[in-house]
């Protein structure tokens, strides 16, 4: 019996390599059907992350716009302010000016027109 081992020693020796062969590359391809496996969750998540990007890419241009639009409402109202306050200090300035009689007249017309608006906006 010890003779036909050493006669086939050989043949044991190509058989175990076959084994081990065919071990190594069964177990290769279930790491391979994981790999792949996990490659397919990471790409479903990338497209995921694309569709949200995009989505959010989209509302910055939607927000980008109104930040146009309130920039531009602020400026006119900033516009419209100064040319208030414009206004307002050529009154103040032309109070300056006035003589007696014309202070008199601006005072007692003013007092008029709220006395008259008192008058409407009261319930008797």
């Amino acid at each position: 019996m010890f003779k036909w081992i050493k006669k086939n020693f050989h043949l044991f020796i190509i058989l175990g390599a076959c084994f081990i062969a065919f071990n190594f590359f069964q177990e290769k391809e279930d790491y391979v059907e994981d790999y792949n496996l996990k490659i397919q969750a990471l790409e479903a998540k990338v497209d995921s992350l694309h569709a949200e990007n995009s989505e959010l890419v989209k509302e910055s241009k939607v927000l980008e716009d109104q930040l146009l639009s309130y920039d531009k409402r602020i400026k006119n109202l900033n516009l419209k302010i100064n040319v208030i306050k414009k206004e307002t200090q050529q009154k103040l300035d032309s109070v300056d000016f006035f003589g007696d009689d014309e202070l008199e007249r601006f005072f007692a017309e003013r007092y008029t027109h709220i006395l008259q608006r008192h008058d409407t906006d009261s319930i008797n």
